[in-house]
């Protein structure tokens, strides 16, 4: 289990402070941008704001010819922007957030984030982790891990747009303390607004304040070649605007609109925060994948099947529990057409009732039973949630069928509070089956980024999810969320008594990159039954996860930074702050 994690004073104990966001068109007249930020730190002081957070490429548009072009154009600490904007800081008293680009030794530069105290001193920076697309020709990633800063309105730690679509950078941050996270984002994507941003946020049970840039990101010539390089047009090639801060349960606090000029104010309560509740269930040892080279992960996909299509059958019985909630199962299995059938959590059984015992045992082997002679009539494959009793203790699984019997199981990583059975197992295998590499994972595991990873990077392409569904954003946010930053179909079957019911869904990686026509950078299909009982059959080609690129460039799995993540895998993470 995880070690001591970081406390605040803030948790507990009600402390609101307002904050603001800006929004604005980037630019190569940097004297025009930069007095619109010293006019815009006046207006959030006016506000009441403690922090104002500015968005990405403050300095300098990303339009570069090459990397020594980008140092030449980036700015330098201290220098005129450092100066200028502490200069404001300190004369209003309030904390400002930006991202610039840095110089290092020539010709590398870096995207950093950076944080100005009340009293003007500049307390720190974070560089970009994850660069995108045509940043990649002229930066270079950070080489040292972000750091949360301590500062008088709470404890802060600062991303940059990409760093926000994986998720080790955020998760990094909450494991040494954040209260905020800033995220500056310089993107046309209108997917990080409403998808991936809210879904940080609840994962990690941190408030989140991000801001992007609206109108043009350069102009004439400058424009023509970027719209050329992209494929888009003028208005797709736009900033996507909608800065905003959202709260601990993905929720959006406020939102600007996607062309507005300005601030956007919200009073946020850090008594709110639910980090250490987020955190308290991770289990850090069970993480060791993440940390290894990406260099290492070749080997674990050598004898991989091919992706191919297959029909997922999402089966959940509305008769209950006992026999008949396996014999309905059944049926419905048998009614449908062969590949992969998903049942939902402890599928056949009302877990508050369920006792270690022969009688149960009697249950679990009847179920099983009948689930192997339905896969072997069908020539199909099972995966459902059964209990398994081991030493007197029960321990929530998922089970795998297939023609041939029984294939494995997977035990549940992360405890389900609500259960109250402790974790059962500490890995997470994978299956080769004839469409693919599947893993199991049950519900609970989808509020931890670290199972999605672990899975992701033995290279599944299909993860069978039986679930109980506990919360709104759990499915709601999580669930997409673990197939997007991963590039892997997830069926997630629920029980239709969950406490908060939700249909049948598959998630899936698009057949086809649509972002120059859907404006969204990562989005997943979706695929959901008509009710939280019943069934739903969809064919999915598993072909698409293979690619794990966006905009044909950044790499969801192989552009991670490992060497960055060493605080998911410590038994304390907190460790020293500055």
């Amino acid at each position: 289990m995880a070690g001591p994690l970081p406390t605040t004073p803030s948790e507990g104990a009600a402390r609101t402070i307002r904050v603001a966001t800006a929004q604005f068109e980037t630019g190569k007249d940097r004297d025009r941008v930069l007095s619109q930020m010293l006019g815009l730190i006046d207006e959030g002081a006016a506000g009441g704001a403690q922090l104002v957070h500015f968005q990405e490429c403050c300095n300098y548009p990303t339009s570069y010819d090459d990397r020594e072009h980008a140092w030449r154009e980036a700015i330098t600490i201290p220098g005129p922007m450092i100066d200028a904007i502490s200069a404001r800081a300190r004369q209003h008293g309030v904390h400002v957030s930006f991202n610039a680009a840095v110089r290092g030794a020539f010709p590398d530069a870096y995207m950093v984030n950076h944080l100005i105290g009340p009293d003007g001193a500049y307390i720190g920076g974070n560089a970009k982790q994850i660069l995108m697309w045509i940043e990649r020709d002229a930066f270079r990633p950070a080489d040292q891990e972000n750091r949360v800063f301590d500062t008088a309105i709470g404890r802060i730690g600062l991303i940059s747009c990409m760093d926000g679509l994986i998720p080790e950078t955020s998760r990094t941050l909450a494991c040494q303390g954040a209260d905020i996270i800033v995220n500056s984002l310089c993107s046309n994507g209108r997917d990080e607004a409403h998808f991936h941003i809210p879904a940080r946020s609840a994962e990690n049970g941190v408030y989140m304040i991000y801001a992007n840039r609206i109108g043009d990101m350069v102009k004439g010539e400058d424009l023509e070649r970027l719209m050329a390089a992209s494929g888009m047009d003028r208005e797709t090639v736009s900033g996507a605007g909608e800065s905003g801060i959202t709260g601990p349960a993905g929720e959006v606090i406020a939102r600007a609109g996607q062309k507005d000029f300005g601030l956007t104010f919200a009073d946020i309560d850090l008594s709110r925060v639910q980090r250490t509740q987020r955190l308290a269930g991770r289990r850090p040892e069970c993480y060791g994948l993440i940390t290894e080279d990406n260099s290492a992960l070749a080997a674990l996909t050598v004898g991989r099947p091919a992706a191919g299509t297959v029909r997922i059958t999402t089966v959940v019985p509305d008769t209950g529990a006992g026999p008949a909630t396996v014999s309905k199962a059944v049926a419905m299995i048998e009614a449908a057409e062969p590949g992969l059938a998903v049942l939902p959590e402890l599928f056949a059984w009302a877990p508050d009732t369920l006792q270690a015992g022969e009688a149960l045992q009697g249950e679990i082997d009847h179920a099983i039973a009948q689930l192997a002679e339905a896969a072997a009539t069908r020539g199909t494959y099972i995966v459902a949630g059964i209990p398994e009793i081991d030493d007197g203790r029960l321990i929530n699984r998922a089970i795998l069928i297939g023609p041939e019997g029984v294939r494995g199981s997977y035990r549940q990583v992360h405890a389900d509070p609500a259960l109250g059975w402790g974790p059962g197992g500490d890995d997470f295998p994978v299956f080769d089956l004839p469409f693919g590499r599947l893993a199991m994972l049950l519900g609970e595991d989808l509020r931890y980024p670290e199972a999605g990873r672990m899975v992701a990077r033995q290279g599944v392409d299909l993860v069978a999810c039986p679930a109980t569904w506990r919360n709104d954003w759990q499915y709601r946010l999580m669930l997409p969320e673990r197939s997007a930053e991963n590039h892997i179909t997830i069926a997630a079957v629920g029980r239709a008594d969950s406490p908060v019911p939700q249909p049948a869904t598959i998630v899936t990686t698009a057949p086809v990159y649509r972002f120059p026509d859907t404006m969204e950078v990562n989005n997943p299909d979706r695929f959901q039954a008509d009710a939280p009982a019943g069934s739903l059959t969809v064919a999915i080609d598993l072909a698409p996860n293979r690619d794990k690129r966006l905009m044909g460039s950044t790499d969801l799995i192989m552009d991670t930074q490992p060497v960055l993540y060493g605080r998911l895998v410590a038994s304390d993470p907190k460790m020293e702050m500055v």
